[in-house]
Protein backbone atom coordinates (compact mmCIF):
# COMPACT_ATOMS: atom_id res chain seq x y z
CA UNK A 1 0.00 0.00 0.00
CA UNK A 2 1.03 3.64 -0.56
CA UNK A 3 -0.80 7.19 -0.22
CA UNK A 4 -3.25 7.44 -2.83
CA UNK A 5 -0.77 9.72 -4.92
CA UNK A 6 -2.45 8.91 -8.64
CA UNK A 7 -5.90 10.21 -7.79
CA UNK A 8 -6.59 13.72 -8.82
CA UNK A 9 -7.63 16.39 -6.20
CA UNK A 10 -7.27 14.58 -2.93
CA UNK A 11 -4.74 16.87 -1.56
CA UNK A 12 -1.75 15.48 -0.50
CA UNK A 13 0.92 18.12 1.00
CA UNK A 14 4.57 16.83 0.81
CA UNK A 15 3.42 13.72 0.09
CA UNK A 16 0.99 13.13 2.92
CA UNK A 17 -2.44 13.83 4.46
CA UNK A 18 -3.01 17.44 5.78
CA UNK A 19 -6.03 19.03 7.75
CA UNK A 20 -8.54 21.98 7.05
CA UNK A 21 -6.97 25.34 7.82
CA UNK A 22 -9.82 27.72 7.69
CA UNK A 23 -7.55 30.60 9.27
CA UNK A 24 -5.15 30.05 6.20
CA UNK A 25 -8.16 29.19 3.87
CA UNK A 26 -6.23 25.83 2.61
CA UNK A 27 -8.38 22.77 2.00
CA UNK A 28 -8.07 19.39 4.26
CA UNK A 29 -7.09 16.03 1.96
CA UNK A 30 -9.42 13.75 0.73
CA UNK A 31 -9.71 9.95 1.68
CA UNK A 32 -11.04 7.76 -1.37
CA UNK A 33 -13.37 5.66 -0.25
CA UNK A 34 -11.29 3.09 -2.15
CA UNK A 35 -8.64 3.87 -0.79
CA UNK A 36 -9.70 3.28 2.59
CA UNK A 37 -11.34 0.31 1.66
CA UNK A 38 -8.01 -0.90 0.35
CA UNK A 39 -6.12 -0.11 3.58
CA UNK A 40 -8.77 -1.55 5.90
CA UNK A 41 -8.99 -4.88 4.04
CA UNK A 42 -4.85 -5.19 3.81
CA UNK A 43 -4.78 -4.97 7.57
CA UNK A 44 -7.68 -7.82 7.86
CA UNK A 45 -6.21 -10.01 5.06
CA UNK A 46 -2.69 -10.44 7.84
CA UNK A 47 -5.02 -10.57 11.14
CA UNK A 48 -7.41 -13.38 9.29
CA UNK A 49 -3.67 -15.42 7.86
CA UNK A 50 -2.57 -15.27 11.53
CA UNK A 51 -6.15 -17.49 12.33
CA UNK A 52 -7.61 -14.50 14.29
CA UNK A 53 -11.22 -13.00 13.97
CA UNK A 54 -11.04 -8.93 13.43
CA UNK A 55 -13.03 -7.20 15.86
CA UNK A 56 -13.18 -3.39 15.07
CA UNK A 57 -13.21 -3.03 19.22
CA UNK A 58 -9.92 -4.41 19.12
CA UNK A 59 -6.74 -2.07 18.37
CA UNK A 60 -4.16 -4.73 19.18
CA UNK A 61 -4.86 -7.46 16.49
CA UNK A 62 -2.44 -6.41 13.77
CA UNK A 63 0.05 -5.96 16.18
CA UNK A 64 -0.50 -9.94 17.21
CA UNK A 65 -1.02 -10.97 13.98
CA UNK A 66 2.51 -9.93 13.02
CA UNK A 67 4.20 -11.50 16.02
CA UNK A 68 2.24 -14.92 14.63
CA UNK A 69 3.03 -14.53 11.08
CA UNK A 70 7.15 -14.28 12.12
CA UNK A 71 7.13 -17.41 14.47
CA UNK A 72 8.81 -20.38 12.46
CA UNK A 73 6.61 -22.76 13.86
CA UNK A 74 3.50 -21.07 12.33
CA UNK A 75 5.29 -20.28 8.95
CA UNK A 76 3.61 -22.96 6.11
CA UNK A 77 5.20 -25.27 4.00
CA UNK A 78 8.76 -25.03 6.14
CA UNK A 79 10.73 -28.08 6.06
CA UNK A 80 11.20 -30.28 8.30
CA UNK A 81 14.31 -32.07 7.62
CA UNK A 82 17.97 -31.25 6.28
CA UNK A 83 16.67 -32.53 2.87
CA UNK A 84 14.19 -30.20 2.36
CA UNK A 85 16.42 -27.85 2.15
CA UNK A 86 18.48 -29.47 -0.16
CA UNK A 87 21.03 -30.85 2.30
CA UNK A 88 21.38 -34.29 1.19
CA UNK A 89 24.95 -35.57 2.75
CA UNK A 90 24.54 -34.48 6.09
CA UNK A 91 25.32 -36.71 9.03
CA UNK A 92 22.59 -38.15 10.78
CA UNK A 93 21.71 -38.01 14.56
CA UNK A 94 23.73 -39.78 17.20
CA UNK A 95 22.60 -43.05 18.04
CA UNK A 96 25.33 -44.01 20.34
CA UNK A 97 28.97 -43.82 21.80
CA UNK A 98 30.99 -47.46 22.00
CA UNK A 99 33.84 -47.79 24.12
CA UNK A 100 36.49 -50.84 23.79
CA UNK A 101 39.40 -50.82 26.58
CA UNK A 102 39.65 -54.93 26.63
CA UNK A 103 42.71 -56.01 25.77
CA UNK A 104 42.83 -58.12 22.94
CA UNK A 105 40.74 -58.79 20.10
CA UNK A 106 36.56 -57.62 20.44
CA UNK A 107 34.73 -57.85 17.01
CA UNK A 108 32.41 -54.68 16.77
CA UNK A 109 29.43 -55.21 15.09
CA UNK A 110 27.57 -51.30 13.96
CA UNK A 111 23.96 -50.68 15.37
CA UNK A 112 21.85 -52.25 12.23
CA UNK A 113 20.60 -48.50 12.02
CA UNK A 114 23.91 -47.11 11.72
CA UNK A 115 24.80 -45.44 8.24
CA UNK A 116 28.41 -43.82 9.52
CA UNK A 117 30.26 -44.16 12.29
CA UNK A 118 33.28 -42.08 13.59
CA UNK A 119 36.25 -44.29 14.78
CA UNK A 120 39.03 -43.31 17.54
CA UNK A 121 41.88 -45.08 18.30
CA UNK A 122 45.10 -45.14 20.03
CA UNK A 123 48.02 -47.07 20.95
CA UNK A 124 49.33 -48.05 24.58
CA UNK A 125 51.04 -45.78 25.95
CA UNK A 126 54.21 -46.94 27.18
CA UNK A 127 55.93 -47.58 30.90
CA UNK A 128 57.95 -45.28 32.81
CA UNK A 129 61.95 -46.03 33.79
CA UNK A 130 62.05 -47.37 37.03
CA UNK A 131 64.82 -48.29 39.60
CA UNK A 132 66.45 -51.15 40.65
CA UNK A 133 68.41 -50.92 44.21
CA UNK A 134 71.18 -47.92 44.22
CA UNK A 135 74.42 -47.65 45.62
CA UNK A 136 74.93 -45.13 48.58
CA UNK A 137 75.75 -42.15 47.44
CA UNK A 138 73.86 -42.58 44.01
CA UNK A 139 70.54 -41.63 42.85
CA UNK A 140 69.03 -42.92 40.38
CA UNK A 141 66.15 -41.50 37.90
CA UNK A 142 63.66 -42.60 34.99
CA UNK A 143 61.72 -40.50 32.01
CA UNK A 144 57.99 -40.97 31.65
CA UNK A 145 56.40 -43.56 28.67
CA UNK A 146 55.64 -42.06 25.62
CA UNK A 147 51.73 -42.27 24.62
CA UNK A 148 50.26 -43.70 21.86
CA UNK A 149 49.91 -42.70 17.87
CA UNK A 150 46.37 -41.69 17.36
CA UNK A 151 44.30 -42.27 14.36
CA UNK A 152 40.55 -40.91 13.76
CA UNK A 153 38.42 -41.81 10.47
CA UNK A 154 34.55 -41.45 9.00
CA UNK A 155 33.26 -44.46 7.75
CA UNK A 156 30.37 -45.24 5.91
CA UNK A 157 28.87 -48.76 7.23
CA UNK A 158 29.26 -51.00 4.90
CA UNK A 159 27.58 -55.15 4.70
CA UNK A 160 31.39 -56.03 5.14
CA UNK A 161 31.38 -54.12 8.51
CA UNK A 162 27.86 -54.88 9.45
CA UNK A 163 29.31 -58.70 9.54
CA UNK A 164 31.65 -57.68 12.75
CA UNK A 165 35.17 -55.73 12.48
CA UNK A 166 38.01 -57.25 14.56
CA UNK A 167 39.17 -54.58 16.85
CA UNK A 168 42.88 -55.77 18.27
CA UNK A 169 44.23 -53.78 21.13
CA UNK A 170 47.69 -54.01 22.93
CA UNK A 171 48.47 -53.40 26.55
CA UNK A 172 50.31 -50.78 27.78
CA UNK A 173 54.01 -50.92 28.39
CA UNK A 174 54.37 -53.12 31.93
CA UNK A 175 55.67 -51.55 35.65
CA UNK A 176 59.28 -51.78 35.13
CA UNK A 177 62.87 -51.40 37.76
CA UNK A 178 64.56 -50.86 34.79
CA UNK A 179 63.83 -48.93 31.43
CA UNK A 180 60.70 -48.43 30.65
CA UNK A 181 58.36 -51.30 28.26
CA UNK A 182 56.30 -49.99 25.34
CA UNK A 183 53.34 -50.00 24.59
CA UNK A 184 51.71 -52.48 22.37
CA UNK A 185 49.69 -50.89 19.35
CA UNK A 186 46.12 -51.31 17.81
CA UNK A 187 44.16 -51.50 14.70
CA UNK A 188 40.59 -51.42 13.64
CA UNK A 189 40.18 -54.32 11.45
CA UNK A 190 42.34 -53.42 8.07
CA UNK A 191 41.16 -49.86 7.86
CA UNK A 192 43.74 -48.15 10.48
CA UNK A 193 46.17 -48.68 12.90
CA UNK A 194 48.57 -46.95 15.50
CA UNK A 195 51.29 -47.45 17.08
CA UNK A 196 52.15 -47.83 21.25
CA UNK A 197 54.08 -45.20 22.77
CA UNK A 198 57.89 -46.17 24.15
CA UNK A 199 59.47 -46.94 27.70
CA UNK A 200 61.50 -44.28 29.29
CA UNK A 201 64.59 -44.28 30.00
CA UNK A 202 67.36 -44.75 32.94
CA UNK A 203 69.63 -42.52 34.57
CA UNK A 204 72.17 -43.60 37.91
CA UNK A 205 74.46 -40.67 39.08
CA UNK A 206 76.66 -39.87 41.74
CA UNK A 207 75.24 -37.54 43.86
CA UNK A 208 77.90 -34.37 44.88
CA UNK A 209 77.38 -30.81 45.49
CA UNK A 210 77.43 -30.34 41.92
CA UNK A 211 75.30 -32.88 40.42
CA UNK A 212 72.75 -32.34 37.49
CA UNK A 213 71.18 -34.86 35.26
CA UNK A 214 68.50 -35.40 33.28
CA UNK A 215 67.44 -38.26 30.91
CA UNK A 216 64.66 -38.56 28.79
CA UNK A 217 61.30 -40.11 28.39
CA UNK A 218 60.40 -42.62 25.54
CA UNK A 219 59.31 -41.42 22.30
CA UNK A 220 55.51 -41.67 21.55
CA UNK A 221 54.07 -43.78 18.97
CA UNK A 222 55.21 -43.20 15.23
CA UNK A 223 53.31 -45.08 12.79
CA UNK A 224 49.91 -44.76 12.09
CA UNK A 225 47.89 -45.95 9.50
CA UNK A 226 44.54 -45.10 7.46
CA UNK A 227 43.09 -42.04 9.46
CA UNK A 228 40.50 -40.31 7.28
CA UNK A 229 40.37 -37.72 9.87
CA UNK A 230 43.70 -37.58 11.89
CA UNK A 231 46.71 -39.43 11.94
CA UNK A 232 49.02 -38.44 14.56
CA UNK A 233 51.88 -39.63 16.06
CA UNK A 234 52.13 -39.99 20.15
CA UNK A 235 53.66 -37.54 23.05
CA UNK A 236 57.11 -38.06 23.83
CA UNK A 237 57.29 -38.95 27.97
CA UNK A 238 58.47 -35.86 29.95
CA UNK A 239 62.34 -35.67 31.12
CA UNK A 240 63.68 -36.84 34.81
CA UNK A 241 65.75 -34.87 35.86
CA UNK A 242 68.35 -34.69 38.96
CA UNK A 243 69.76 -31.13 40.39
CA UNK A 244 71.62 -30.75 43.95
CA UNK A 245 70.62 -27.36 44.25
CA UNK A 246 66.50 -28.03 44.17
CA UNK A 247 66.60 -32.04 43.85
CA UNK A 248 64.36 -34.42 42.06
CA UNK A 249 61.83 -35.23 39.55
CA UNK A 250 60.77 -38.50 37.36
CA UNK A 251 59.32 -37.83 34.05
CA UNK A 252 55.70 -37.94 33.30
CA UNK A 253 54.06 -39.83 31.02
CA UNK A 254 53.06 -38.59 27.65
CA UNK A 255 49.44 -37.54 27.49
CA UNK A 256 47.09 -38.77 24.86
CA UNK A 257 43.69 -37.63 23.15
CA UNK A 258 41.77 -39.77 26.01
CA UNK A 259 44.13 -39.13 29.18
CA UNK A 260 46.45 -36.43 30.32
CA UNK A 261 49.46 -39.22 30.77
CA UNK A 262 50.48 -40.02 34.54
CA UNK A 263 52.46 -36.76 36.51
CA UNK A 264 55.87 -36.69 37.82
CA UNK A 265 56.86 -38.42 41.27
CA UNK A 266 59.16 -37.46 43.71
CA UNK A 267 61.87 -39.48 45.64
CA UNK A 268 61.39 -42.56 46.55
CA UNK A 269 57.78 -42.33 44.92
CA UNK A 270 56.39 -45.58 42.55
CA UNK A 271 55.87 -43.85 39.59
CA UNK A 272 51.71 -43.46 37.91
CA UNK A 273 50.15 -45.07 35.56
CA UNK A 274 48.71 -44.29 32.78
CA UNK A 275 45.13 -44.48 31.07
CA UNK A 276 43.61 -45.02 27.69
CA UNK A 277 46.92 -44.86 25.59
CA UNK A 278 48.63 -42.60 27.89
CA UNK A 279 52.43 -43.20 29.42
CA UNK A 280 53.52 -44.42 32.61
CA UNK A 281 55.13 -41.76 34.65
CA UNK A 282 59.20 -43.06 35.83
CA UNK A 283 59.76 -43.39 39.12
CA UNK A 284 63.56 -41.55 41.03
CA UNK A 285 65.45 -43.53 44.02
CA UNK A 286 67.70 -43.57 46.50
CA UNK A 287 66.91 -46.80 47.90
CA UNK A 288 69.56 -49.08 48.90
CA UNK A 289 67.65 -51.95 49.70
CA UNK A 290 64.44 -52.21 47.22
CA UNK A 291 63.74 -51.73 43.78
CA UNK A 292 61.45 -48.50 43.18
CA UNK A 293 58.79 -49.23 40.12
CA UNK A 294 58.33 -47.01 37.24
CA UNK A 295 53.99 -46.80 35.91
CA UNK A 296 52.64 -48.56 33.77
CA UNK A 297 51.11 -47.02 30.63
CA UNK A 298 47.57 -46.60 29.55
CA UNK A 299 45.88 -49.69 27.31
CA UNK A 300 45.41 -49.29 24.09
CA UNK A 301 41.61 -47.82 23.61
CA UNK A 302 38.49 -47.71 20.84
CA UNK A 303 35.80 -45.16 20.69
CA UNK A 304 33.15 -45.40 17.98
CA UNK A 305 30.01 -42.93 17.37
CA UNK A 306 27.25 -44.38 15.46
CA UNK A 307 25.25 -42.00 13.70
CA UNK A 308 21.99 -42.89 12.01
Amino acid sequence: MDYPKSIPGVGLVNGGFVDENPVAGTPGSLIPAAWGNNVTQEILNAIKAAGLTPDEAKTDQLATAIGALVDFRKLKNTPTTLSGYGITDAGGRLLAIRQIETVGITVYKPNPKAKRIRVRLVGAGGSGGGCVPVAASHQMIGGGGGSGAYVESLYEVTPQMLAGVPVSLGAGGAASNAAGQPGGGASFGTYMSAAGGAGGQILTLAVTATAVGFIHGGAGGQAVTGGTLSNARGIGGEYGMYNANWGVLAGAGGSSPFDGGAPRIGVNGTGGSGGRGSGGSGSCSTNASASVLSGAGGNAFCEIWEYE
